[in-house]
Protein backbone atom coordinates (compact mmCIF):
# COMPACT_ATOMS: atom_id res chain seq x y z
CA UNK A 1 0.00 0.00 0.00
CA UNK A 2 1.30 3.12 -0.91
CA UNK A 3 2.12 5.81 2.01
CA UNK A 4 -0.56 8.17 2.92
CA UNK A 5 0.76 11.77 2.36
CA UNK A 6 -0.58 13.16 5.73
CA UNK A 7 1.36 10.67 8.25
CA UNK A 8 4.10 10.49 6.02
CA UNK A 9 4.76 14.32 6.18
CA UNK A 10 3.87 14.04 9.83
CA UNK A 11 6.36 11.14 10.45
CA UNK A 12 8.91 13.35 8.39
CA UNK A 13 8.77 16.77 10.06
CA UNK A 14 9.05 14.46 13.29
CA UNK A 15 12.67 14.00 11.98
CA UNK A 16 15.88 15.37 12.07
CA UNK A 17 16.98 17.51 8.90
CA UNK A 18 20.07 14.70 8.64
CA UNK A 19 17.22 11.30 8.55
CA UNK A 20 14.33 13.64 6.36
CA UNK A 21 15.66 13.04 2.85
CA UNK A 22 16.93 9.36 3.03
CA UNK A 23 13.32 8.71 4.76
CA UNK A 24 11.53 11.11 1.97
CA UNK A 25 13.53 8.77 -0.74
CA UNK A 26 12.19 5.56 0.85
CA UNK A 27 8.19 7.01 0.92
CA UNK A 28 8.58 7.79 -2.44
CA UNK A 29 9.99 5.08 -3.46
CA UNK A 30 7.85 2.57 -1.77
CA UNK A 31 4.83 5.01 -3.37
CA UNK A 32 6.50 4.28 -6.87
CA UNK A 33 6.58 0.91 -6.35
CA UNK A 34 3.27 1.24 -5.80
CA UNK A 35 1.90 3.16 -8.89
CA UNK A 36 1.02 6.08 -6.99
CA UNK A 37 2.64 8.62 -9.16
CA UNK A 38 0.32 11.38 -7.48
CA UNK A 39 1.42 10.42 -3.47
CA UNK A 40 5.06 10.08 -5.27
CA UNK A 41 4.78 13.51 -6.45
CA UNK A 42 3.16 15.10 -3.40
CA UNK A 43 6.28 13.71 -0.77
CA UNK A 44 8.80 14.68 -3.09
CA UNK A 45 7.56 17.90 -2.82
CA UNK A 46 8.17 18.20 0.74
CA UNK A 47 11.30 20.10 1.75
CA UNK A 48 14.21 19.51 4.14
CA UNK A 49 13.23 21.47 7.23
CA UNK A 50 16.01 24.21 8.47
CA UNK A 51 17.56 23.31 12.05
CA UNK A 52 15.43 26.08 13.48
CA UNK A 53 12.20 24.80 11.73
CA UNK A 54 12.67 21.09 13.02
CA UNK A 55 13.19 22.55 16.65
CA UNK A 56 9.80 24.25 16.53
CA UNK A 57 8.65 21.14 14.71
CA UNK A 58 9.62 19.03 17.57
CA UNK A 59 8.23 21.63 20.12
CA UNK A 60 4.74 21.57 18.22
CA UNK A 61 4.84 17.83 18.83
CA UNK A 62 5.86 17.33 22.56
CA UNK A 63 4.31 20.66 24.21
CA UNK A 64 1.53 20.87 21.93
CA UNK A 65 -0.68 22.70 24.71
CA UNK A 66 1.83 25.52 25.03
CA UNK A 67 2.57 25.95 21.38
CA UNK A 68 -1.31 25.59 20.61
CA UNK A 69 -1.83 28.81 23.41
CA UNK A 70 0.65 31.11 21.48
CA UNK A 71 -2.62 32.18 18.89
CA UNK A 72 -5.21 33.20 22.08
CA UNK A 73 -2.02 34.56 23.61
CA UNK A 74 -1.46 36.72 20.70
CA UNK A 75 -5.04 37.54 20.24
CA UNK A 76 -5.09 38.98 24.27
CA UNK A 77 -1.60 40.91 23.33
CA UNK A 78 -3.09 42.77 19.99
CA UNK A 79 -6.37 43.38 22.17
CA UNK A 80 -4.52 44.69 25.18
CA UNK A 81 -2.12 47.20 22.71
CA UNK A 82 -5.31 48.42 20.75
CA UNK A 83 -7.00 48.97 23.99
CA UNK A 84 -3.89 51.27 25.59
CA UNK A 85 -4.87 48.86 28.62
CA UNK A 86 -1.20 49.31 29.83
CA UNK A 87 -1.85 47.33 32.98
CA UNK A 88 -3.35 44.29 30.90
CA UNK A 89 -0.80 45.16 28.53
CA UNK A 90 2.45 44.59 31.07
CA UNK A 91 0.47 42.01 32.52
CA UNK A 92 0.45 40.24 29.45
CA UNK A 93 3.67 40.67 28.51
CA UNK A 94 5.32 39.10 30.91
CA UNK A 95 3.40 36.23 29.95
CA UNK A 96 4.81 36.70 27.03
CA UNK A 97 8.68 36.52 27.85
CA UNK A 98 7.59 34.06 30.59
CA UNK A 99 6.39 31.76 27.56
CA UNK A 100 9.29 32.51 25.41
CA UNK A 101 11.68 31.57 27.77
CA UNK A 102 10.26 28.63 29.00
CA UNK A 103 9.33 26.89 25.30
CA UNK A 104 13.21 27.97 24.02
CA UNK A 105 14.34 25.93 27.22
CA UNK A 106 12.27 23.06 26.65
CA UNK A 107 13.06 22.68 23.05
CA UNK A 108 16.64 23.13 23.98
CA UNK A 109 16.22 20.04 26.04
CA UNK A 110 14.35 17.79 24.00
CA UNK A 111 17.37 18.91 21.53
CA UNK A 112 19.70 17.57 23.84
CA UNK A 113 17.85 14.34 24.68
CA UNK A 114 17.90 13.67 20.73
CA UNK A 115 21.67 14.47 21.23
CA UNK A 116 21.42 17.72 19.10
CA UNK A 117 23.18 21.06 20.53
CA UNK A 118 21.02 23.93 19.65
CA UNK A 119 23.09 27.07 19.01
CA UNK A 120 22.51 30.80 19.70
CA UNK A 121 21.47 31.36 15.97
CA UNK A 122 19.22 28.22 16.16
CA UNK A 123 17.85 29.11 19.32
CA UNK A 124 16.99 33.08 17.80
CA UNK A 125 15.24 31.37 14.57
CA UNK A 126 12.81 29.50 17.32
CA UNK A 127 12.53 33.10 19.46
CA UNK A 128 11.71 34.56 16.17
CA UNK A 129 9.23 31.88 15.46
CA UNK A 130 7.43 32.18 18.83
CA UNK A 131 7.34 35.87 18.40
CA UNK A 132 5.43 35.32 14.06
CA UNK A 133 3.46 33.00 16.17
CA UNK A 134 2.19 35.51 18.66
CA UNK A 135 1.66 38.12 15.92
CA UNK A 136 0.00 36.24 12.90
CA UNK A 137 -2.38 33.70 14.05
CA UNK A 138 -1.77 31.86 10.85
CA UNK A 139 2.02 31.89 11.93
CA UNK A 140 0.70 30.11 14.89
CA UNK A 141 -1.24 27.81 13.09
CA UNK A 142 1.18 26.74 10.91
CA UNK A 143 3.68 26.68 14.05
CA UNK A 144 0.84 24.48 15.96
CA UNK A 145 1.07 22.14 12.94
CA UNK A 146 4.21 20.94 13.69
CA UNK A 147 5.77 21.15 9.59
CA UNK A 148 7.38 24.53 9.14
CA UNK A 149 10.27 24.30 6.72
CA UNK A 150 12.25 27.76 7.56
CA UNK A 151 11.97 29.35 11.04
CA UNK A 152 9.06 32.27 10.76
CA UNK A 153 10.12 36.39 10.94
CA UNK A 154 7.78 38.25 13.16
CA UNK A 155 6.35 41.41 11.55
CA UNK A 156 6.50 45.27 13.16
CA UNK A 157 4.41 45.26 16.62
CA UNK A 158 1.63 42.99 17.08
CA UNK A 159 -0.38 44.19 14.66
CA UNK A 160 2.09 44.25 11.95
CA UNK A 161 1.95 40.29 10.74
CA UNK A 162 4.65 37.88 10.29
CA UNK A 163 6.10 36.75 6.53
CA UNK A 164 4.33 33.81 4.81
CA UNK A 165 4.33 30.58 7.05
CA UNK A 166 6.28 27.98 4.64
CA UNK A 167 5.36 24.53 5.75
CA UNK A 168 4.83 20.90 4.48
CA UNK A 169 1.00 21.32 3.70
CA UNK A 170 -1.30 18.99 4.82
CA UNK A 171 -4.14 19.69 7.12
CA UNK A 172 -3.47 22.19 9.85
CA UNK A 173 -4.25 19.41 12.74
CA UNK A 174 -2.42 18.47 15.86
CA UNK A 175 0.71 16.57 14.87
CA UNK A 176 1.65 13.60 16.50
CA UNK A 177 4.28 13.02 18.98
CA UNK A 178 7.53 12.00 17.49
CA UNK A 179 7.89 8.24 17.05
CA UNK A 180 4.34 7.61 16.63
CA UNK A 181 3.99 6.48 12.93
CA UNK A 182 0.59 4.19 13.04
CA UNK A 183 2.27 2.41 10.30
CA UNK A 184 5.08 0.47 9.83
CA UNK A 185 7.98 2.65 7.88
CA UNK A 186 9.24 0.67 4.57
CA UNK A 187 12.85 -0.17 5.38
CA UNK A 188 15.44 2.43 5.46
CA UNK A 189 17.58 2.46 2.16
CA UNK A 190 20.46 4.82 1.05
CA UNK A 191 18.97 7.48 -1.86
CA UNK A 192 19.19 5.29 -5.02
CA UNK A 193 18.40 6.40 -8.46
CA UNK A 194 14.81 6.52 -8.39
CA UNK A 195 14.66 9.21 -5.94
CA UNK A 196 13.47 12.61 -6.64
CA UNK A 197 16.11 13.99 -9.76
CA UNK A 198 17.73 17.35 -8.98
CA UNK A 199 14.76 18.55 -11.96
CA UNK A 200 12.12 17.58 -9.53
CA UNK A 201 13.63 19.34 -6.92
CA UNK A 202 14.25 22.37 -8.74
CA UNK A 203 10.50 22.74 -10.17
CA UNK A 204 9.27 21.78 -6.52
CA UNK A 205 11.76 24.94 -5.30
CA UNK A 206 9.68 26.93 -7.87
CA UNK A 207 6.66 25.86 -6.91
CA UNK A 208 7.15 26.95 -3.50
CA UNK A 209 8.89 30.27 -4.28
CA UNK A 210 5.59 31.24 -6.61
CA UNK A 211 3.75 30.19 -3.76
CA UNK A 212 5.29 32.74 -1.36
CA UNK A 213 5.32 34.87 -4.15
CA UNK A 214 1.60 35.03 -4.24
CA UNK A 215 0.48 34.92 -0.60
CA UNK A 216 3.13 37.96 -0.57
CA UNK A 217 1.36 39.67 -3.81
CA UNK A 218 -1.84 38.86 -1.94
CA UNK A 219 -0.82 39.99 1.53
CA UNK A 220 0.41 43.07 -0.31
CA UNK A 221 -2.94 43.76 -2.08
CA UNK A 222 -4.56 43.23 1.41
CA UNK A 223 -2.48 45.69 2.78
CA UNK A 224 -2.89 48.32 0.15
CA UNK A 225 -6.50 48.28 0.22
CA UNK A 226 -6.76 48.63 4.07
CA UNK A 227 -4.70 51.72 3.14
CA UNK A 228 -6.48 53.04 0.74
CA UNK A 229 -9.67 52.88 2.77
CA UNK A 230 -8.10 54.48 5.64
CA UNK A 231 -7.05 57.02 3.46
CA UNK A 232 -10.61 57.61 2.47
CA UNK A 233 -11.50 57.33 6.22
CA UNK A 234 -9.01 60.06 7.02
CA UNK A 235 -9.96 62.54 3.73
CA UNK A 236 -13.48 61.92 4.82
CA UNK A 237 -12.54 63.24 8.68
CA UNK A 238 -10.46 66.30 7.22
CA UNK A 239 -13.51 67.56 5.09
CA UNK A 240 -15.48 67.16 8.19
CA UNK A 241 -12.76 69.17 9.98
CA UNK A 242 -12.68 71.79 7.35
CA UNK A 243 -16.52 72.18 7.14
CA UNK A 244 -16.59 72.46 11.04
CA UNK A 245 -13.73 75.21 10.90
CA UNK A 246 -15.56 77.11 8.45
CA UNK A 247 -18.82 76.97 9.89
CA UNK A 248 -16.76 77.86 13.08
CA UNK A 249 -14.52 81.05 11.27
CA UNK A 250 -18.39 82.86 9.96
CA UNK A 251 -19.68 81.90 13.79
CA UNK A 252 -16.39 84.07 14.69
CA UNK A 253 -17.39 86.62 11.74
CA UNK A 254 -20.76 87.26 12.43
CA UNK A 255 -19.79 87.68 16.43
CA UNK A 256 -17.16 90.04 15.70
CA UNK A 257 -19.65 91.61 13.23
CA UNK A 258 -22.52 92.27 15.86
CA UNK A 259 -20.00 93.38 18.33
CA UNK A 260 -18.70 96.05 16.05
CA UNK A 261 -22.04 97.16 15.90
CA UNK A 262 -22.58 97.02 19.42
CA UNK A 263 -19.89 99.22 19.98
CA UNK A 264 -20.33 101.76 17.58
CA UNK A 265 -23.93 102.21 19.08
CA UNK A 266 -22.79 102.49 22.16
CA UNK A 267 -20.34 105.42 20.89
CA UNK A 268 -23.34 106.81 19.72
CA UNK A 269 -25.83 106.85 22.51
CA UNK A 270 -22.99 107.73 24.82
CA UNK A 271 -22.40 110.65 22.95
CA UNK A 272 -26.16 111.66 23.02
CA UNK A 273 -25.96 110.82 26.71
CA UNK A 274 -23.31 113.52 27.18
CA UNK A 275 -25.05 115.66 25.16
CA UNK A 276 -28.37 115.32 27.02
CA UNK A 277 -26.92 116.15 30.15
CA UNK A 278 -25.09 119.01 29.08
CA UNK A 279 -28.30 120.32 27.56
CA UNK A 280 -29.77 119.56 31.02
CA UNK A 281 -27.34 121.54 33.11
CA UNK A 282 -27.59 124.58 30.73
CA UNK A 283 -31.27 124.49 30.68
CA UNK A 284 -30.80 124.09 34.91
CA UNK A 285 -28.70 127.10 35.13
CA UNK A 286 -31.31 129.40 33.16
CA UNK A 287 -33.53 128.56 35.26
CA UNK A 288 -31.83 129.73 38.32
CA UNK A 289 -31.07 132.49 36.86
CA UNK A 290 -34.58 133.03 35.73
CA UNK A 291 -35.88 132.31 39.36
CA UNK A 292 -33.69 135.07 40.81
CA UNK A 293 -34.97 137.52 38.19
CA UNK A 294 -37.80 137.13 39.75
CA UNK A 295 -37.72 137.51 42.95
CA UNK A 296 -36.03 140.72 42.29
CA UNK A 297 -39.20 141.66 39.68
CA UNK A 298 -41.15 140.88 42.84
CA UNK A 299 -39.05 142.99 45.02
CA UNK A 300 -38.68 145.95 43.53
CA UNK A 301 -42.97 145.93 43.20
CA UNK A 302 -43.32 145.61 46.71
CA UNK A 303 -41.14 148.30 47.09
CA UNK A 304 -43.11 150.62 45.14
CA UNK A 305 -45.88 149.80 47.21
Amino acid sequence: MAPDVDEAADELYGLHPDEFVPRRTELVKAAKAEKASDVAKALGALRKPSLGAWLANVLARESPDEVGALEELGGQLRSAQESLSGDALRALTRQRRELVGALVARARKLAREDGVGVGDSVARDLENTIAAALADPAAARAFAAGRLTTALEPGVGFEGGSTPARSGGGARRRPPPRGSSSRPAPPRQEPGPDGPDDDAEDEAERAHAREAADRAVERAREERDDAMRAAERARSRAGQAEADHTEAAEAVASLRERLERAEAQEAATQEALDTARQAAEEAETAADEARRALDQAEAERADLE
